[in-house]
């Protein structure tokens, strides 16, 4: 018996210390686990634990203020309650009850809540500008994963008087956002879309702040969480603008409700902006922030275009305002002088197998009579005698045909027809000298901004200076310091002196001579100098023109008026320019 014990004794031995060490394997994983667990990967969970009791919420900066020339607000930030969700706490069985509280359209909501790649603790913004009262509703029901916040919202106190200068902000696309997180920008940021916002977003836009609250299971705040300091926001600098606010608004108010068009008014004594108009327009609060989509299709689809800034972003053909150009350019290559006649008019002129027309029978003119009567005789014998090549040459070197350089996002260059171009366009050898002709008087394939001519009579008025056109006079930053920026050095005409000065007394006659066509831009006691244009349009009525300045002994202010469809620019274009310069100018005289 004492033999078969043993014989089991041994039998199990193997079985048990296989036990021990499979017990043993087994508490060595579960430590090596616990190790990682609360060891090495301790960080990690923390993190995920603190995501989901403390939400890092972002403070939007406040985005600097932009002023005019007398330190009136033209944009600033204002409180507004926006609503968003949590993506990873929201109850999309509640969306519903949401859409419905927030007057939402369903399927817009539907299409933000589900786009992928979502930050899954980043609030996603909803609807800005929500009642004090839904606010307190939520506070009292609350929904899963909806939260309200306190934030600035841009607001624009003059609305459409000033949407093409300033323009509007909008939230961030998700691809804007992967491409700018890297800046700074949170998913919900706002940048800017169009005018001045956009110009100047990097100054504006300031640096959002971080604040840290502790949440429920279901997201809602419960309390500021202590173990973080929030850091606040720094906010954008301020831009002061050479704007006139009354000037801009009177213009706004007196532009003619059926036209399309735009002004711009500027100081020939340095480039500053004044005023800049374009009609129709819009109102930049409603694009700011969150916008509808039916809000954005509308202005879209508009067949006037409202969102296209005319000033600068529209060229047309200059018409007769480009006559001085033209006739100075004859004169500076000694072609002719200020005394020399022509053929006269008799309101038709032939060249080659074309008869080209003037408007009316001018007879026999000077130089100076031909720009005061804008005769269209008298400079396609100019026309002939400077060619394509010499017509071009001198556009380009008065700043046509490029970009002038004014800090608004958008401006096109515009176009001046070379030999090259018309080389590369019909092939070399197969057009006519005859092209010159049109070009002489502003039509044909010569397209300007409303911004080139109002620099260009800029330049004629203050003795040849091209200035570089600009909106922004000062930079106030948040620590309180106040820089100007820097402007580049000013072009000239490629006029002399003489030639200037020919020209100048001209453009005087063109609105104080009986014969001139700018007679309805006169003021009573201020000399005012400037030309009319009337522009061909092959898809509808002719575009209306005019641009001058006063006073023209000492000019204060240069405007250029483009109506599209106007007709002729002395019977539309002048006389509001005229009164233009009368309001701005009010102050100078008694009787203005």
């Amino acid at each position: 018996m004492v033999h078969s014990r043993g014989k089991r004794r041994q039998g199990g031995e193997p079985k048990y210390r296989a036990s021990i060490w499979l017990l043993l394997v087994l508490f060595g994983l579960l430590s090596l686990r616990l190790i990682w667990l609360q060891g090495l990967q301790s960080a990690r969970y923390r993190r995920w634990a603190e995501n989901n009791r403390v939400r890092a919420l972002r403070i939007q900066a406040p985005r600097g203020e932009i002023r005019d020339r007398e330190g009136n607000i033209l944009a600033q930030d204002r409180p507004s309650y926006t609503v968003s969700i949590i993506p990873s706490q929201f109850n999309r069985d509640e969306e519903p009850i949401l859409v419905r509280l927030l007057s939402l359209d369903s399927a817009s909501v539907d299409k933000k809540i589900g786009q992928r790649g979502l930050p899954p603790f980043e609030p996603l913004r909803l609807k800005r500008d929500v009642d004090f009262h839904l606010i307190c509703w939520l506070e009292e029901h609350g929904l899963s994963g909806v939260i309200y916040e306190l934030e600035p919202r841009r607001f624009y106190p003059y609305g459409e008087a000033t949407a093409h200068l300033l323009g509007y902000v909008g939230q961030l696309s998700r691809g804007e956002y992967e491409r700018l997180r890297s800046l700074g920008y949170g998913y919900n940021s706002v940048i800017g879309r169009f005018g001045l916002e956009k110009e100047y977003e990097s100054l504006l836009r300031g640096r959002d702040g971080v604040e840290y609250w502790e949440v429920t299971a279901y997201g809602k705040p419960v309390g500021r969480f202590e173990g973080k300091p929030t850091q606040l926001p720094q906010p954008g600098s301020q831009l002061d603008l050479t704007l006139d606010l009354q000037l801009q608004i009177w213009i706004r108010d007196n532009f003619p409700d059926t036209l399309n068009g735009s002004v711009v008014a500027i100081d020939p004594r340095n480039g500053g902006v004044l005023a800049l108009y374009s009609s129709p327009s819009f109102d930049p609060n409603l694009l700011s922030g969150v916008t509808q989509e039916s809000t954005w299709t509308n202005l879209r689809e508009d067949p006037r275009s409202p969102l296209i800034n005319r000033a600068i972003q529209a060229a047309y053909p200059p018409g007769s305002t480009l006559k001085p150009i033209v006739a100075g350019a004859a004169l500076q290559e000694g072609l002719v002088e200020e005394s020399t006649r022509l053929t006269p008019c008799q309101g038709a002129f032939r060249y080659g197998n074309r008869l080209f027309r003037c408007w009316k029978v001018h007879g026999d003119l000077d130089l100076e009579g031909a720009i005061v009567q804008s005769c269209d005789i008298y400079h396609y014998q100019l026309g002939i005698m400077l060619g394509v090549e010499g017509l071009s040459a001198y556009a380009l070197k008065c700043g046509l045909g490029r970009k002038q350089g004014i800090d608004l996002p958008g401006e096109v260059p515009g176009l001046v027809p070379t030999p090259r171009y018309f080389n590369e366009r019909y092939g070399k050898g197969r057009w006519t000298t005859g092209l010159a002709l049109n070009l002489a008087i502003g039509q044909g394939e010569t397209l300007v901004t409303p911004l080139q001519i109002a620099v260009i009579y800029s330049a004629i008025a203050n003795g040849g200076w091209l200035y570089t056109p600009f909106l922004v006079k000062g930079i106030k930053g948040p620590d309180g310091s106040y820089r100007r920026p820097k402007r580049d050095n000013p072009q000239r005409l490629p006029f002399s002196p003489a030639v200037l000065k020919v020209l100048r007394k001209a453009l005087i006659g063109v609105v104080n001579d009986e014969e001139g066509t700018g007679q309805r831009a006169q003021l009573k006691k201020v000399l005012v100098a400037g030309k009319t244009g009337t522009a061909q349009n092959p898809h509808g009525p002719d575009h209306a023109w005019f641009v001058g300045y006063a006073p023209a002994d000492n000019p204060k202010i240069a405007v250029a008026v483009l109506l599209e469809n106007g007709g002729h620019g002395g019977t539309t274009a002048a006389p509001l320019a005229g009164e233009i310069m009368r309001f701005y100018l009010r102050g100078e005289d008694e009787g203005l």
